[in-house]
């Protein structure tokens, strides 16, 4: 296995840290990968008897979704956020607005705190970060942040130098994604703990999932199908990959590209048909839409990919292939260089451009007769280090270490 992961956390079942009480700061409309970051955590967390706690700061979607997982929800109704933009010189005006934003959301935060008798404190965007490091510090209890995204450099580094002045000034402790996620905070003066994120094991189980089969979405059975499942858009890099698919027209097998995401009717969608259409491939690429099982897809697919233009912080959907024993082709950049092993358990390509996909492509092709063995390889490796109680297991023991090292920390 790859010498670069981190020593697998304690057994769960040898794990006898008490259970506690946690909160999770969030805006109330979160979407994908912060959704379901949030979800796995605060649902394994549950599993081992914390109680856990949503604090929204709005009513949305991810608060009913929430409620529908069974957890327990305060909405406070504070409106969104204001955001930094990125490198404008509006963000020194953004910067005054979002600071009395905080300092007003944060008392009432830290007020919910105490009232609901809180222990650790979580959150995801970065926008709510000093909202939670201030109620946090005013309750002297710690504060995580799990980064979600890389901090971007632009504006003379602005965001990072925010960021880590508010790691410092409150005691926040930031569990980066990846490496590269953590490299975009830099370590000083807070260094970031890299925490990998987790996938449910016993959802993306080959073995048990009810899969949805080629005829029922238009695919003959003796094609090669790639995947991508991300939402549509020109970050995520479908363009290029269909490029690369058709410009290897030769293929026999003939090579179908199945999109798992959305908008299916926005411009590039439709841009991506018209392609097709225009090269005679329309019935070879194929876009159901958004699916919230993505899990009974893999039995169709035999090449999940991965295609982001810009380093991806960490890739859900890379590690949810992996368990589903499916081999990855990805731009190895960010998290997925890290989580794939290249000629193991999927592909590298070394740039996100069409022509490096099809090399890619061509690759993996050539590997078709290790497929099954390096599928095995990739669950294999999910299972060791990607798992949620993996990912719950070490955020325990991050906790228990913090929470032991304020106990012996004079306070002011």
């Amino acid at each position: 296995m790859n010498r670069s992961m981190p020593q697998p956390p304690p057994d769960p079942t040898t794990d006898t840290s008490p259970a506690r009480a946690a909160a999770y700061l969030v805006e109330g409309g979160e979407v994908y990968g912060v959704a379901q970051m949030v979800l796995a955590e605060a649902g394994g967390l549950a599993a081992r008897g914390w109680r856990i706690e949503i604090i929204s700061l709005n009513p949305g979607r991810f608060v009913d979704e929430c409620r529908s997982a069974g957890l327990n929800v305060t909405a406070l109704g504070f409106g969104p956020s204001p955001r930094l933009t990125r490198g404008s010189l509006r963000d020194v005006r953004t910067l005054w607005t979002l600071q009395r934003y905080q300092r007003r959301a944060a008392r009432q935060v830290a007020r919910t705190l105490s009232e609901l008798s809180i222990d650790v404190v979580n959150v995801a965007w970065p926008n709510l970060m000093g909202i939670a490091g201030r109620a946090a510090h005013a309750r002297r209890v710690p504060c995580f942040w799990a980064m979600p995204n890389a901090v971007g450099s632009r504006w003379l580094g602005l965001n990072r130098w925010i960021y880590q002045h508010q790691c410092q000034e409150y005691g926040v402790v930031p569990l980066a994604t990846s490496k590269y996620t953590a490299s975009t905070l830099g370590d000083q003066p807070v260094k970031p703990i890299v925490r990998y994120l987790g996938v449910d094991q016993n959802r993306f189980n080959p073995v048990t999932t009810n899969s949805i089969q080629r005829h029922d979405i238009g695919i003959p059975d003796h094609a090669i199908v790639l995947s991508i499942i991300a939402r549509i858009g020109p970050e995520k890099g479908q363009d290029r990959v269909l490029q690369a698919m058709l410009s290897l027209a030769s293929t026999s097998p003939p090579l179908h590209l199945l999109l798992l995401g959305g908008p299916t009717d926005g411009p590039l969608a439709n841009a991506l048909r018209d392609t097709a259409q225009r090269a005679g491939a329309a019935d070879r690429l194929h876009m159901p839409g958004v699916v919230t099982d993505p899990h009974r897809y893999y039995n169709a697919i035999d090449i999940a990919i991965n295609c982001r233009i810009d380093p991806e912080p960490f890739g859900l959907s890379v590690i949810e292939a992996m368990m589903m024993r499916t081999p990855v082709l990805v731009h190895a950049s960010g998290g997925p260089a890290e989580t794939v092993i290249d000629g193991v358990t999927g592909w590298h390509v070394p740039a996100p451009t069409a022509e490096a996909f099809t090399a890619g492509l061509r690759r993996a092709i050539t590997d078709q007769p290790r497929w099954d063995q390096m599928g095995a390889a990739a669950q294999a490796h999910a299972n060791e280090h990607f798992t949620r109680d993996r990912m719950v297991d070490h955020y325990i023991q991050i906790v228990e270490q913090t929470l032991n090292a304020a106990r012996t920390t004079p306070h002011d």
